[in-house]
């Protein structure tokens, strides 16, 4: 099984990138932070260090592709037959462009020229934490595993994330009458290429309804395909939680206090303190840094030290 690996990315700090950004904001400049914050765009490096731990522990991975607004990481080796940089302008109809929503950037990805039918999509700020086969992603049939969670949705115009999920569970229990209500763990996604496909013929006057220039909670976004995907029995659900690793009784107990947790994945806010101290204690295989408006230039350094730390074997696809 081929399977390859697509990013998103932008370098919120190019004065080019940021004024032709700014020209689409409102006069006044005052938008959501959630929609057109700082933190959507802020690049920390973050990226050298997913592709790190990617062919670290995951060096099964075809190739990886990068999408992007015509940008490019200056440490980024493009000879590299491996990696790939995709333009927003290859993928997204004209008069869709420019965008700065990744949720409508998400839309098109299955229109990436030779990206295999079976792929991982990662944001810049999650990584792989420890060796993991193909079969962590995917079952023995080819079917990608969808990693949810317990979280109490409510629909709030201020809360952008949740509103897009309850309206993509609407969107599927109208269609197929069943949706599962658990929410996605935000980390490393299994998608089938034909499965977008397929999302794109069943649900494509919604999904291209919803491609606006800026995030809104009416956006489509990309649970829509993992929602479909299990309601017609083409993917796995796998719960995650602080302990879903843990097998038998003792293993069990000693999570209840705490103690010895293994998980699948772990969210951690980039401004914690000590993200290595979540790490030891939940000891997940793949991680996220979740960056939101709260952090500081002091927090985003610490970061950049940690996963210098954490990452510090320069990858082949560095300069």
């Amino acid at each position: 099984m081929e399977i390859d690996l697509v990013y998103l990315w932008v370098d919120g700090s190019d004065p080019v990138w940021r004024a032709k950004k700014n020209s689409f904001l409102p006069a006044d400049r005052q938008m959501p932070v959630q929609a057109a914050g700082d933190c959507r765009y802020v690049q920390n490096d973050e990226l050298r260090y997913s592709l790190r731990s990617a062919e670290m522990y995951a060096p099964w991975i075809r190739r990886i592709y990068i999408v992007t607004d015509g940008q490019t990481p200056e440490w980024l080796d493009t000879s590299n037959p491996r990696v790939r940089v995709v333009s927003h302008s290859e993928l997204i109809p004209a008069e869709l462009l420019p965008v700065f929503n990744s949720c409508t950037i998400e839309l098109f990805l299955a229109r990436i020229p030779d990206l295999s039918e079976h792929f991982l999509y990662a944001n810049d700020d999650t990584f792989f934490n420890a060796p993991v086969a193909p079969e962590f992603f995917f079952d023995a049939a080819g079917r990608p595993i969808v990693r949810v969670k317990r979280q109490s949705l409510r629909r709030h115009p201020e809360d952008i994330y949740c509103c897009q999920l309850m309206r993509m569970q609407e969107l599927v229990r109208s269609r197929y009458g069943r949706c599962t209500s658990l929410a996605p763990h935000h980390n490393i996604d299994a998608y089938r290429r034909s499965d977008w496909e397929v999302c794109d013929r069943e649900f494509h006057a919604e999904m291209f309804r919803s491609c606006g220039r800026f995030r809104s909670g009416d956006d489509w976004q990309r649970m829509l395909v993992s929602y479909h995907m299990l309601a017609v029995g083409r993917a796995t659900m796998r719960k995650v939680s602080r302990r879903n690793r843990s097998s038998g009784l003792w293993e069990r107990l000693l999570t209840f206090f705490g103690v010895g947790c293994t998980s699948d994945s772990r969210c951690i806010p980039a401004y914690v303190p000590d993200p290595g101290a979540v790490l030891r204690k939940y000891d997940p295989v793949l991680f996220c840094l979740n960056d939101d408006a709260r952090m500081t230039d002091e927090d985003r350094r610490r970061v950049r030290e940690f996963l210098e730390s954490r990452f510090p074997k320069k990858s082949s696809f560095e300069k």
